[in-house]
Order: C-alpha cells, then structure tokens, then sequence
C-alpha cells in the first residue's frame, strides 16, 4: 500500500495545545483502559512538562496536522518517545512510512530504536513486531521493544 501522500514539519513551542489535542485523540482510550481514566488536567500538565519541540516532527496531510512523531537520539540507541496519527487517518499506510524514515535515521546513526507501548495497545505491538521489533521487557503496564540497528547495503 502506498502512503497517503504526506509532508513532515518540525514542530514549535506554538504547537504544544495541538500535540497535545493528537496526543488526546491517539491515547485516550489506551490509558482509560491501563488506568480506568483521562484526567484531562493531569494529562494536560504532563504534556505541556514533557514537550520538547526539538523531538517532534508533525505530519500534515493536505494542509491539516493528523500527527506527530517524536525521537530522541540517545547515546546507545534512538528513543521512538511518540508515533501517533489521528484516529481519522489510521491505516492508510502513514504510520509505516513514518516508522521507516525513524528506521532509516537509526540505521545511518548504527544504532537500534527502542520505544515502549501501553500493554493494552494490541494493535502497536504488532505494528512494531511486523517491523521488526521484539519485546526486550515488560512492566505490568508496558512493553518494552527494540528493533536492532540494519545496516544497508548501498
């Protein structure tokens, strides 16, 4: 499948109240299962603490931000911290090309990508394991995963 055709951006300290509404929209349902509930307040201080334009690349779609993904080049490894689309815009090929970009950035860098996902999101962990990552820990909240460095051949 190819893609539907997107752009990436970097994000600004403008952009925090619309990664946080992408943020909202892609995690919701997921930490009202793990912890039984959204507490907007919560949840808005912690994005708004946690937000680091620097790592976040958005994904704009025909003139409209339906994403974001951030990672963080870390000493041993890159850190995938976010890949969330928007509900709307899920399975149309996006999330797959944005993991290849990361991928491919890791794979210049010789390093491996690491990332953690809540264990009720079923359906990441196997967008992941279908890319190549295998769980390397696990907490009773969370999956641990790595995919190992690939070098190319050019």
């Amino acid at each position: 499948m190819r893609p539907l055709p997107f752009r990436l951006r970097a994000a600004t300290a403008d952009d925090v109240e619309l990664t946080y509404e992408i943020t909202k929209n892609a995690m919701c349902g997921f930490v009202e299962q793990a912890w039984g509930r959204w507490e907007e307040s919560e949840q808005r201080a912690r994005h708004w603490e946690n937000y680091t334009p620097d790592t976040h690349r958005l994904v704009d779609v025909e003139g409209a931000v339906v994403g974001l993904v951030a990672a963080e080049n870390l000493p041993t490894h890159l850190w995938l911290v976010k890949l969330y689309l928007h509900s709307s815009i899920r399975g149309k090929g996006i999330g797959s090309a944005l993991l290849a970009l990361v991928l491919r950035e890791a794979d210049e860098l010789g390093k491996p990508v690491r990332l953690r996902v809540l264990r009720v999101n079923t359906r990441a962990q196997a967008f992941y394991v279908r890319h190549g990552f295998q769980t390397v820990g696990q907490t009773p909240e969370r999956i641990f995963m790595e995919r190992p460095v690939r070098f190319s051949v050019v």
